[in-house]
């Protein structure tokens, strides 16, 4: 082996995470609630860090549009309007159409039913651009072109796949 360089192994990779572990990294890296409540109370614009559910397509989507709901990003879009939030978190009401907007979350355990249709979406977002989505939920509501600073698409180790094409589970995305 004189004069020849000696080959190391590739690093190994990190053991792939169940879906409990990955609840537990994203609830690590989430801002709490009570943060952004202060935040948004206090009319201080800080970056938080939120997650939803998504299929990956649309998760992906977002990233590369570098918007909240894969629209052109627009800096000065602003926060929802109450009319707009309690379309999103109310859903339909007679006369009225509804508008799906992106409602991302402070408490990861409340995103995994829909990232098991493919994954989770963690950005980071400026609080100006947040209104208080379902509170049960712990949600968060944007405009779909607001704009983050970050994002990470983290895929669902066993996401459900819908037969003939369906949506896995209604309403998602």
């Amino acid at each position: 082996m004189d004069g020849e360089e000696k080959k190391e192994a590739a690093p190994t990779a990190p053991p792939t995470l169940n879906e409990e572990q990955r609840i537990a990294y994203l609830n690590a890296v989430v801002t709490e609630s009570i943060l952004i409540e202060n935040a948004i109370a206090q009319n201080q614009h800080i970056d938080v860090w939120l997650v939803r559910g998504g299929g990956q397509e649309s998760c992906l989507t977002a990233i590369n549009a570098g918007s909240a709901g894969g629209e052109p990003e627009n800096e000065a879009c602003g926060k929802p309007t109450p009319e707009q939030v309690i379309s999103q978190v109310g859903g339909s009401r007679p006369g009225v159409p509804q508008e799906k907007l992106p409602e991302f979350t402070s408490v990861a355990r409340n995103s995994a039913k829909w990232a098991r249709r493919g994954g989770w979406l963690l950005i980071k977002i400026n609080t100006k651009y947040l209104a208080a989505g379902d509170a049960i939920e712990s949600g968060w509501i944007c405009l779909k072109s607001a704009p983050f600073t970050k994002a990470k698409y983290i895929p669902h180790p066993n996401p459900i796949v819908a037969v003939g094409g369906g949506r896995a589970l209604p309403n998602a995305d």
